[in-house]
């Protein structure tokens, strides 16, 4: 959960500095297109592999942001009785089930294709480049001067 909300948080800070809707797809598709060559050197992939990696990846990435909007709109309610809470506790489990599920079903997928090692170091590595994201933003927004309406 933490890490969406990172990745979440992540994503708005960095549209927040697109103003047009231009922008905002430009960025997004860098952003992509620095996931991919983070992804591809951190794993080492080949031509080869790259080629049949990235497909079934991107598969995995649209089905895991669907499956988690759907557990978001599921957790975010406030002042809830206790069997809405128990009702909502139950299904963070049914979700949390999903994700596993969808996992394993892409591991199959993906150790088809390229090593098992290389599918084993995924993880780390897309948690690695979460971290250098926010870190970026973090530099920047450091080092950005912000408005304040009360100066003159």
């Amino acid at each position: 959960m933490k890490k969406i909300i990172l990745a979440t948080i992540a994503i708005i800070f960095f549209a927040g500095w697109s103003h047009a809707q231009d922008d905002k797809a430009t960025f997004q598709k860098k952003l992509s297109s620095m996931r991919v060559a983070f992804i591809t050197q951190e794993l080492d992939l080949t031509a080869d592999e790259a080629t049949v990696f990235w497909p079934i990846y991107n598969a995995y990435t649209v089905e895991r942001r669907t499956l988690r909007k759907e557990n978001q709109s599921t957790t975010t309610k406030s002042g809830l009785t206790a069997d809405e809470a128990e009702e909502m506790i139950e299904g963070s489990f049914e979700n949390d089930a999903k994700e596993i599920e969808l996992k394993k079903k892409y591991y199959r997928q993906l150790k088809e294709v390229i090593p098992v090692e290389k599918v084993a170091k995924l993880s780390g590595v897309e948690m690695e480049f979460r971290k250098k994201i926010l870190k970026a933003a973090k530099e920047r927004r450091k080092n950005t001067p912000r408005y304040s309406p009360n100066k003159k």
